[in-house]
This record gives structure tokens, C-alpha cells and sequence, in this order.
């Protein structure tokens, strides 16, 4: 049987054979999250690409720059492959999601982009983040949970403090 769900699929989902027992509906989403730092663009910048530090799932690249490959997972429950596709020192930086599965209920988020962008403010940096992809059409407060933790939390006391998760 195939199930077509309305709204915004990850594209290898949208006409995939799955049962109406694992039918997930999806919907688009886009959160954005604001955070002021007393940090110059450039070290604020520096503090985002080394995810290794702070990133609340296990990183597994190299140094990032426009076009590297990283995975991010949690033990064998939660997965993404994801890829670079801007990298403008000290003013953007995003990657988008190319291959993700939270094997606890099969939830996808391919093709979701994870955005940041650096406004300098004299002596201070602006940090917008937003994720802009797919979500469970139920779990609106999760995804403004794990943003709001993800950077104003872990990113900022990383930036703020060196404190690594």
C-alpha cells in the first residue's frame, strides 16, 4: 500500500510503501532561535564549527568547510548524515540533513536544514539559528525544546564559558 501524507515529506519518503501502522504525519517547520554573545563574529563562528564540543549528539568528520560529509548520532537510535552547503567564515553557516532515522518511531528528517547566521553588533555578535525541514505534526514543543537547549544552553555556555557538554 502506498500512503501519500500532505505537507513538506523528506523526498525519499514521500511516495515510500509503509503501512498504516507506521504512518507518520509530517509537517513543515521552521524555528528560529536568537542568542547575543560579547564575542566578535569571528570567535563566535569558530565556537559553532567545532560541534565536536557542543553538539548534543556524538560527531563523527573532519574540520568543517563548504561541501564536508559529518554524521551525528546517538548510540544506534538516532542518525544523520549531513553535508555543508554554506560556510562563509564569521557570518553563515548550514548544513542539510541528506540521510536521518530516529529508529525509536522512524521519524525522517532528510532534506531539513539547520541554519546559522552571525550579525556583528559592535563588540557583540548576533547568533540566528533556525531549523528549517520537517517535523511530527505533534512534537511542535520538542522541536522549540531542543532548539532552545541546543543554543541557548549548550552553544552558549560553550561560547561563553569553554564549557564543553
Amino acid at each position: 500500500m502506498i500512503i501519500k501524507i500532505c505537507g513538506l515529506l523528506p523526498s525519499h519518503v514521500k511516495d515510500q510503501k509503509i503501512s498504516k501502522m507506521t504512518a507518520l504525519k509530517y509537517k513543515p517547520a521552521t524555528y528560529t532561535v536568537e542568542t547575543e554573545f560579547a564575542k566578535p563574529a569571528r570567535e563566535v563562528f569558530n565556537h559553532i564549527i567545532d560541534l565536536s564540543h557542543w553538539w548534543p549528539e556524538e560527531f563523527e568528520g573532519k574540520g568543517l568547510q563548504l561541501d564536508s560529509e559529518f554524521v551525528l548520532k546517538t548510540g544506534d537510535s538516532h542518525y544523520s548524515k549531513n553535508k555543508v552547503i554554506e560556510f562563509v567564515p564569521d557570518k553563515k553557516f548550514v548544513w542539510l540533513t541528506t540521510s536521518s532515522i530516529r529508529k525509536t518511531d522512524h521519524y525522517d528528517w532528510t532534506d531539513t536544514k539547520f541554519i546559522f547566521e552571525l550579525i556583528p553588533n559592535g563588540d557583540h555578535t548576533l547568533l540566528v539559528f533556525t531549523y528549517d525541514g520537517v517535523m511530527l505534526e505533534n512534537e511542535s514543543d520538542r522541536l522549540k525544546q531542543i532548539c532552545d537547549m541546543t543554543i541557548k544552553e549548550m552553544l552558549s555556555k560553550f561560547i561563553n564559558a569553554g564549557k564543553e557538554k
